[in-house]
């Protein structure tokens, strides 16, 4: 079977599996739904088979589904496609019951327009929104007649406003059904998102390093204190990976350490382990060193993006406070378990790495703005007032006035990354506009739920779809969703900040910590295609690894809520 035909069959099958989403019968389940939600939930099923299966390039498919969001379930969306967001009998008899014996009939006809102009114009519609709009129309409406000299209409609606209160009129309004969809700008925006600018931000810090060797000659400074000795030299070689990939792409980062480590392992025997334990230290330590700061790996920005949703933020700087901890934490145990696995035979082991730091006008403003743009991060808005996207801003402006980043150097960074978070994102757009994950979560009694087990579940869930797929498209299917429990869980109070905030985050370290097969990460990939590491030894290693990382996240998570260390 040729590639091609796998293709079709893979396509053919995703569309028959999220097609038949709207075959379900949703309401006999208990949870009862309108188009636009059984729409979601098939443009949700599309999205996680097309990440799973790859038939198309996993960034390709976020573009599909903002695509789909447009057409399908947007206020803009294909006219044959939208929905009656609500019943506009029901509503026209309400404005009636609330009027009743208070307006002639053509002050009714008028009152019951400005009422439609106004319902036309919310966003989302619920019953107490939609009694607000109501009353809010028999406000202006009455306003305008007592410009107009006309009193006795605007103590009528005054006194109609008061009746959309009673227990009558509230039971209808609470018995109607309403459909919201999302916004087109709402969709749109996910593509400059503001944590979207904080991952270009990081795109130009990492592409200005390597364009002006700040990367190579910061490693041989960084490498320089591990001496010869082959084990020190490995944990060397893992301590400068996870420092760079905090700030660069894990990927790029990957690719760059394990060409500096070539002639060096060609210094190794052909029987000697400690081959195998010198690839894998490179993957190990770029997966783990992405946890360290929110611009280290897309699913870190993502559960950003889900707590600025509901009001809860975590700065750059206390990120780095619990995720550097872990970064080193987890690389000396990946340390230990490499050296256990793969003990090394060589006795001594020299790094040449020959160069020197650029001394040119743009290489300093690199070093500056690098070193200034980080420090902004680590301090916190605290003490400057600037957020973390803000001050991501600055390496982009500065770099490109300067001429440090060019037009060719913008054609070559990741945009392909940003679309796929942005695809993401307009997920979980879909999953709130839509009333979607209020919905479905409103139908299972969260309230009963230990927040604890719920942290520990939902990590173990996230690690095993991160083992098999895209860490980024695992975060971007499982947080809009953890972000909406966590928001009914701390609207019912079972849940505090600090606990929804540890959701979030536990999911994210875990999503980044699948790194058991070739499969689970483009590092792992090219640490494979070096040819020294076997798919055995690196699911051994790297299960034993995420297992260790999982629990000392949970903990972590527990202990760092219970201090009060998110507020």
């Amino acid at each position: 079977m040729n590639s091609t035909t796998k293709t079709l069959i893979k396509l053919l099958a995703v569309l028959l599996i999220s097609s038949s989403m709207f075959l379900i019968p949703f309401d006999a389940l208990g949870a009862p739904l309108n188009d636009i939600q059984v729409r979601v939930i098939a443009l949700f099923v599309l999205a996680a088979l097309m990440w799973i299966l790859e038939p198309i390039p996993i960034w390709t498919t976020s573009t599909l589904v903002i695509t789909l969001s447009l057409l399908c379930i947007s206020n803009q969306s294909l006219t044959f496609l939208k929905p009656d967001r609500y019943d506009a009998a029901a509503i026209s008899a309400v404005v009636d019951e609330a009027c009743a014996d208070t307006l002639a009939p053509e002050s009714l006809g008028k009152v019951q327009a400005d009422v439609a102009a106004a319902l036309k114009k919310q966003k989302s519609l619920s019953a107490e929104s939609v009694r607000a709009t109501i009353a809010g129309a028999f406000m202006s409406t009455g306003k305008a007649a007592a410009g107009k000299g006309d009193s006795s209409l605007q103590s009528a609606l005054a006194t109609a406003s008061g009746r959309l209160y009673s227990p009558e009129i509230s039971a209808k309004l609470d018995a109607m059904s309403f459909v919201n969809v999302t916004q087109q700008r709402s969709i749109m925006a996910t593509f400059a998102d503001p944590i979207i600018i904080l991952f270009l931000g990081g795109f130009f810090l990492a592409a200005a390093a390597t364009k002006y060797r700040l990367d190579i000659n910061l490693a041989r400074v960084l490498l320089k204190p591990f001496g010869t000795n082959p084990k020190f030299v490995l944990l060397g070689l893992m301590v400068v990976t996870g420092l760079f990939s905090m700030f660069m792409s894990n990927t790029a980062t990957a690719a760059m350490m394990l060409a500096i480590l070539s002639p060096v392992l060609a210094l190794f025997k052909d029987t000697d382990k400690g081959r195998a334990a010198f690839a894998l230290a490179i993957p190990i330590a770029a997966n783990v060193g992405g946890i360290g700061t929110p611009i280290g790996t897309p699913p870190n920005a993502i559960a950003l993006k889900a707590m600025q949703d509901y009001g809860l933020d975590v700065s750059f700087g206390k990120w780095m406070m619990f995720g550097t901890p872990f970064v080193i934490i987890m690389m000396l145990i990946g340390w230990l378990i490499l050296l256990k696995m793969f003990p090394i035979d060589q006795k001594e082991l020299r790094l040449n790495m020959g160069g020197k730091f650029l001394k040119t006008p743009k290489a300093i403003i690199v070093y500056i703005t690098f070193a200034v743009t980080v420090a902004l991060w680590v301090m916190g808005s605290g003490v400057h007032g600037l957020d973390s996207n803000t001050i991501a801003i600055i390496p982009i402006a500065v770099f490109a006035i300067t001429g440090v980043i060019t037009k060719k150097d913008l054609n070559a960074m990741s945009w392909d990354v940003l679309w796929l978070v942005a695809g993401g994102f307009a997920l979980g757009v879909a999953l709130q506009d839509t009333s979607l994950a209020k919905d479905l979560i409103n139908a299972i009694p969260f309230h009963t739920w230990n927040p604890l087990m719920l942290m520990i579940g939902s990590g173990f869930i996230c690690l095993f779809m991160a083992t098999f797929m895209s860490h980024t498209a695992t975060a971007s299917l499982l947080l809009p969703i953890l972000a909406a429990v966590a928001g009914t869980m701390l609207g019912a109070g079972v849940m505090d900040n600090a606990g929804a905030i540890g959701l979030l985050i536990a999911v994210a370290l875990a999503s980044s910590l699948g790194m058991a097969l070739p499969i689970s990460t483009p590092p792992n990939a090219l640490a494979y295609a070096t040819g020294l590491v076997d798919s055995k030894g690196m699911a051994i290693s790297g299960t034993i690894l995420c297992l260790i990382g999982l629990a000392i996240t949970f903990i972590m998570m527990y202990i760092l809520g219970a201090a009060g260390f998110f507020g």
